[in-house]
Order: C-alpha cells, then structure tokens, then sequence
C-alpha cells in the first residue's frame, strides 16, 4: 500500500471538519495556532533526546502532548511555493515554482482562497505575524516614473500610504511583521501600514552572529535583524491575551528562524552544540514556549489545535555543520533546501488537541 505523505494544510482542513462536526454537539470551536518555521530541518528537533546537540524542550513537550508526523512533508524544497500550498491548498507547481524575489508582486490572483479566510467565515478572529514572502504590492507605494535601477532606493516609495497585497487581503484582520527578513523593505509593518519608515539603504546594523545576508533596499533607521524573532512572537502572545474567548481564533506565527540571517540573541550563544544555527533553533523553542504559555495562562490549551512545521528543510550550511558538529539537519535522510531529495522537504510536523488527539501519539 502506498503510504499517504501528510501536509500541513491537510491535517488543518481535517481538523476544522472535524471542529464543525462538534459544533453542533456543544457550539465550540477549537483555536487554531500554525507555529512556522522557516528552514528547519527534521533532525534540528530533539524529540527528547537527551544526546540531540539542539535542544527543544518546548517542541519537545508538544511531541509528548501531541502527535508527530515522522512522514510530514512541505510542498517545495523552497519558502514561498510552501507558504502558498499552505494558505490555499494548491499545488503550487500548476502556477510558479520559485520565491518572490526583492520587491516582487502578489502570487495571489484576485480572490484566491485562503484557510485564514475559511476560518474568517467560520467565525474567527485571524493573525499573521512575521514572515510573509507572498509578495506586496510595490506599484501602489511607488512614486511614478521611478525606473527599476532605482527601486533600491527610500525616496522612490510614499510610505504613508497602505501597503497592499499582503496578509488584510488574504483572510487576515490583523498582521504584524517585517515581511522578510532579508528582503526589503526592512521595517515594521502592522496591518496595511508602515510603522517604522525606512529612510536608509540597508546596512548590518549590528555583526551578524551567524552567516547570512540582505537584499539591497530601503531600511529604518531603528531596524535590527535581532529584533525580528522575539518582537513577532511577544506580538503574537499579546493579540492572543487580547481574546476574550467569546470567538475562537486562528493564528499563523510564521518564524523568521533559523532562515538566514543566523542571529540568535546574545542570551542563546553558546546554548547548543552546533554552532549559531543550534543557537537560533533554541531560541525559536523558547519563542514556542511563549506561545505554549500564554494558551495555558488564558486557560486556552485545552480547547486549541496548535501545529508545529516549517516550510522546507535547511539550508546548505548544513553540510558545514556536519563537518565541524557531526550535526546533520535532514536526520537519515539526504539533501537539503532546494533539493528534490527527502532532506528538501520533509520537516517536523507535530500537531497537539488534549483531549482529540491522543498524547504521545506518533504517525507515519
């Protein structure tokens, strides 16, 4: 028998059928949390293994809580095919295969059809914080006459008027993030508007901890590439302690980590045994240990599927690593981000519902 490879958006629409079929018993709808991460390899998660030289405690504990998916797999080998299959439920190959490059338009077409708009539908209150890599709409922020060579450029934007394109018109009421870490612009964006304005051209604003670099572009002058990890997540737990509980909610908290740039903060050198990019996989469980939190202190947990993945494997410094840490992203497997090989594409995928979904389980 051939065996079914699990997608993200898969184990989503199969929870929220199930979510309308208990509807109707007791007119309560589970949350719906997607934890994102961006370049994670199936072998950086521990699992509870007290010799894994990445440490995750906090993913660790939704594996004991949850059910893990040791055959769950991304839709691409790359970040913005994957991010697209997981919205909206297309194979993404019938369209385009590649990313959204610097100040690349939507990969939606006009009316596309998103999981954050079937959960709208349904009643709930949607977020997106950090990551996007869908596309902006550049066209309606662009000065006219700017020629492409300029693009680069800060005085080539009008950054007082909306930013469209992105996550309000995609099914979300609420967004916060900075779109891309390495692409520009490099600022804050809450909503459809620019919070900090980029006046600079890019520079790194501080040494970098880890490899990594940025597209040219417009920056704001308060922007720090170390700021990015915790400011999405500590945004994500307050809009989450805002909900009164009166209409459940779906939250996609797509991470910026462990994509390069590598930058863990200070406070995570050192914390693992394989480098800066073990010291950003730790410091994103310690991002989901917020979010875990804040579910328990709200007396949520209970009653939210939360789902652990990311959108492809690593990056190609994994060879590096397992040089000079005998670590290894893709576990048994062979290749890495952008292969076709296993390494590419299959991913930790974990999904925890107490009381639905057996703790401890695993499948695969």
């Amino acid at each position: 028998m051939k065996k079914l490879r699990t997608s993200p958006f898969l184990v989503v629409i199969l929870a929220i059928g199930f979510a309308t079929q208990l509807e109707s018993a007791d007119q309560t709808l589970p949350n719906v949390v997607i934890l994102y991460a961006d370049d994670m390899g199936v072998a950086d998660v521990s699992y509870g293994d007290d010799e894994a030289k990445i440490q995750t405690p906090n993913i660790d504990r939704l594996a004991t809580q949850g059910m893990t998916f040791t055959d769950g797999h991304s839709s691409s080998g790359i970040c913005t095919p994957s991010r697209f299959a997981l919205l909206t439920g297309q194979h993404h190959w019938r369209r385009f295969h590649g990313i959204v490059n610097a100040f690349g338009e939507p990969v939606f077409e006009d009316g596309e059809y998103t999981i954050a708009e079937m959960f709208r539908r349904k009643g709930y209150d949607t977020a997106c914080f950090g990551k996007w890599h869908l596309g902006w709409d550049f066209d309606a922020i662009r000065k006219q006459g700017v020629e492409k060579r300029d693009w680069p450029k800060a005085e080539s934007y009008d950054w007082t008027k909306p930013f469209a394109g992105g996550p309000i018109e995609r099914g979300f009421d609420h967004y916060f993030g900075d779109g891309t870490i390495n692409f520009p612009p490099y600022c804050w964006i809450e909503k459809d508007r620019f919070v900090t304005i980029p006046t600079l051209p890019v520079i790194k604003s501080e040494p970098l901890a880890g490899a990594g670099s940025f597209r040219p572009g417009p920056m704001a002058e308060s922007w720090n590439p170390y700021d990015i990890l915790p400011t999405i997540t500590d945004k994500t737990v307050e809009w989450i302690a805002e909900r009164d509980g009166k209409e459940p909610f779906f939250a996609y908290l797509a991470f910026n980590s462990p994509h390069y740039p590598i930058v863990p903060n200070k406070e995570f050198h050192g914390k693992s045994k394989a480098g800066y990019y073990g010291d950003f996989v730790i410091e994103t469980d310690a991002q989901v240990g917020k979010v875990l939190a804040i579910l328990e202190k709200k007396g949520l947990a209970d009653n939210t599927i939360v789902i652990f993945t990311a959108d492809n494997g690593a990056e190609t410094a994994a060879f590096e690593r397992l040089d000079k840490f005998d670590q290894w992203s893709s576990g048994k497997f062979r290749g890495v981000k952008r292969d076709i090989y296993e390494g590419g594409h299959r991913v930790p995928f974990i999904v925890r519902w107490p009381k639905q979904i057996e703790a401890g389980a695993v499948s695969d």
